[in-house]
């Protein structure tokens, strides 16, 4: 794998690692640099420990996360904002994620695919506003979104599929994913039966491995992919 440098919008604190964690530590691995931007981050319910979690656990997990990974860089936009980040100026995001983008210089934007999550939705939306075309800012050869297991439901997952996916063997670097996972103490549920589970995530990484001829696989779903002169 060539030398890159990939910029990642993550709606929350464990976005990335579920979608494209294992390819994230393939880049690295390969000498690239990683920017990892948290679109939100507080307090919440978790289903899992069964009370509220504080904004800190969430940062020390998603801190313990991308120490994992080998993630160089991360950049939180706003705080406070789960579940109601459609309340934050679109505008305003646009403008934050434009500013990474000229100042980190990626060769690959990956963006949330939309689910039936608002934040989700709103990050693909200001994800795919961010990464148009302009001549007085950056341009990476790719954009790309990455699905994780709640894009399963809802339609929110569905993509235009003239645009191609380009599936990923994640063979090697999947133990790191999985150990980046389980730092999400407070998001990761036991056991078969819930799509946020080691279990799940490592079944979808099965049927897309299938589909492709790997063990294990991560898709990218190509919105734009630029081929210069």
């Amino acid at each position: 794998m060539e030398r890159k440098r990939v910029l990642v919008l993550s709606p929350h604190a464990d976005d990335a690692e579920l979608g494209v964690g294992a390819y994230l530590a393939r880049v690295i691995d390969a000498g690239g640099e990683v920017m990892v931007a948290l679109a939100t981050v507080g307090k919440s319910r978790s289903l899992c420990l069964g009370r509220e979690v504080t904004e800190q656990e969430r940062l020390d997990e998603f801190s313990e996360s991308m120490s994992v990974l080998g993630v160089q860089t991360t950049e939180v936009l706003t705080t406070g904002l789960d579940g109601v980040l459609d309340s934050f100026p679109r505008a305003q995001m646009v403008g934050m994620l434009d500013a990474l983008q000229n100042r980190f210089e990626p060769d690959e934007v990956l963006i949330p695919l939309s689910s039936s999550h608002q934040d989700h939705r709103y990050c693909w939306e200001t994800g795919i506003a961010a990464t148009r075309l302009n001549p007085a800012k950056h341009a990476p050869r790719l954009v790309a979104a990455y699905e994780y297991p709640a894009t399963c439901w809802g339609g929110g997952g569905i993509v235009n599929p003239l645009g191609g996916s380009l599936y990923i063997d994640v063979s090697a670097t999947w133990p790191r994913k999985v150990e980046a996972l389980r730092r999400h103490r407070s998001q990761m549920h036991d056991g078969a039966g819930h799509l946020v589970s080691i279990e799940g995530v490592t079944a979808l990484a099965q049927w897309r491995g299938a589909e492709a001829g790997f063990a294990l696989a991560e898709v990218l779903h190509i919105m734009r992919a630029r081929w210069p002169g």
